[in-house]
């Protein structure tokens, strides 16, 4: 097993039961446009946060009535992430989300306050309304009308699919990517990223389980395998062998991914008994922090916790299944 990284080892397993293999994987880095920040005087990326809010200030264009014509960097999880939502964060701030006893700890982890304390500071700064505003008329996250592809958004956290489809849609857009900025109290953490993936696996109630497997193993070690696969639909090979394989098609912007995919201290979030709603109940409060409808930081977390193992008793009592 110790042939793919220690993040997708872990949502392939629950319990320390192996459950699937990964097959092909997504990491999720920094994304800039190079003729903008040329534009703005930027001639080097930001690493931390605070380096990130003060390029994206100085991107940012505002119509004469005071609305957004170009965005910066949009801090808000819930616009262009889809189902990874606000966890692609997580790893950026070395963030805990439970304790050695299973106990919900985003309050207590100082990581959670600071990123979102940077998050509203640089929402505040656009205004939040009219952030909104921008987002809705910004291009759909899957379509070439995207805020990064046609020059709305200066700067952004995508995954390595990005790559193919600036490619395929938007071949004359000059950009660059790089590890996400970090945590200012996390500089350590520099060059990781979030990582999630496709996984593969045998049901137990299906026959021919011997050739099952030859093919599943086939699929996810053999590096010809990953390659070709990770060459046709630009998704990172899923062993630390084949994301180094000469195979692969040479691109300085999606090699990015595959660096990031192999960093020890890359992550992904965790997996729990009650699926994925620790992070939609941290989501909930997030939205109503973002939008100034709450000011007690410490005490919304302080909810979020309380929420969360409530829910997690509540499904360990009905005997849920954790399912990641």
């Amino acid at each position: 097993m110790n042939i793919f990284p220690a993040a997708s080892r872990y949502y392939t397993q629950y319990k320390g039961k192996r459950c699937a293999l990964p097959l092909l994987a997504d990491s999720y880095g920094f994304y800039y446009n190079k003729k903008l920040l040329k534009a703005a005087g930027i001639t080097k990326l930001p690493r931390t946060f605070s380096e990130l809010s003060a390029d994206a200030k100085k991107l940012t264009v505002r119509s004469s009535d005071g609305s957004l014509k170009v965005v910066g960097y949009d801090p808000n999880p819930t616009f262009y992430h889809g189902g990874a939502g606000i966890s692609v964060y997580g790893t950026l701030i070395g963030a805990t989300y439970f304790d050695k006893s299973g106990k919900s700890n985003i309050s207590r982890d100082t990581g959670w306050a600071h990123l979102f304390k940077w998050q509203k500071s640089l929402i505040d700064y656009y205004g939040y309304d009219k952030l909104v505003r921008w987002q809705t008329g910004a291009g759909d996250e899957f379509s070439a009308s995207h805020a990064f592809e046609v020059g709305k958004l200066a700067m952004m956290l995508d995954g390595e699919w990005r790559v193919s489809f600036i490619k395929h849609e938007h071949p004359e857009l000059q950009y660059g990517t790089a590890p996400m900025p970090v945590d200012d109290a996390r500089p350590n953490l520099y060059g990781s990223g979030y990582i999630n993936g496709t996984i593969i696996g045998i049901p137990k109630t299906g026959k021919n389980h011997d050739q099952a497997w030859e093919l599943v193993k086939w699929l996810t070690t053999n590096n010809h395998a990953l390659t070709q696969f990770s060459n046709d639909i630009r998704n990172v090979p899923s062993t630390v062998s084949s994301s180094k394989s000469p195979e692969l098609i040479p691109d300085k912007n999606f090699s990015t991914f595959l660096k990031i995919f192999t960093n020890p201290h890359s992550t992904t979030s965790p997996i729990t008994p009650i699926g994925a709603d620790h992070l939609q109940t941290l989501t909930d409060f997030a939205v109503k922090w973002y939008a100034g409808k709450t000011n007690d930081l410490t005490g919304g977390l302080q909810a979020v916790d309380r929420s969360i193992d409530s829910k997690i008793k509540q499904a360990l009592k009905g005997g849920g299944g954790g399912v990641p």
